[in-house]
């Protein structure tokens, strides 16, 4: 099936990798959970106790954000061809605009943890996908993690994992294609990476 759209993820896909999930964890003192999962069923002073380590992480995130090596190069090459391109991010809105801005990136939609169901959950895809009129089997996500990998599994779409040494991983085998380099996406949509 022909892809009519690319959905990117950003820490670690569109961006050079930043967070480090265990530190962030170990300061909140949540264990090994999942943060968002962890947020969304805190109340009160927890919540804004975790909410506000987060957010002091992210806006660090902001602040050394850099260009993972080929995406300026995809993005434009995107555009040149017309493909619609979306961010799909468990990061906040906040997040999201200071690193836009930062690095002058645009895409067609932008939806983030705060949108509603956030990665694994397979709605913000068909949402994109609706948007963009397309099918989901015609559009693929590209990330670096698990959450992209699933995400994308779960709502039907096709999925690249950006690899930097992980695609042995369990989850990895979920992938439908294994590139080591942004601009590899160009093969995918020409039909020459199978």
């Amino acid at each position: 099936m022909k892809i009519r759209g690319v959905i990117f993820d950003m820490d670690g896909t569109i961006t050079e990798p930043f967070f480090d999930f265990v530190k962030i964890k170990e300061e909140a003192g949540i264990g090994d959970v999942d943060m968002l999962d962890y947020l969304a069923a805190a109340s009160g002073p927890e919540r804004k106790r975790v909410q506000a380590i987060m957010t002091k992480f992210e806006d660090a995130g902001v602040a050394e954000a850099r260009l993972n090596r080929g995406a300026r190069e995809l993005l434009d090459e995107l555009a040149r061809r017309g493909m619609p391109t979306a961010l799909l991010t468990r990061n906040t809105r906040r997040s999201v605009d200071g690193v836009c801005r930062k690095l002058n990136l645009k895409f067609d939609i932008v939806v983030t943890r705060e949108d509603g169901p956030y990665k694994p959950a397979p709605e913000p895809i068909w949402e994109i996908a609706k948007r963009w009129g397309v099918t989901p089997g015609e559009v693929l996500m590209v990330g670096d993690y698990k959450w992209d990998v699933l995400c994308a599994r779960n709502a039907g779409a096709l999925c690249a994992l950006l690899s930097d040494g992980d695609e042995d991983a369990e989850w990895a085998k979920d992938a439908d294609h294994i590139i080591t380099e942004l601009t590899k996406v160009i093969e995918i949509i020409e039909g020459k990476n199978r």
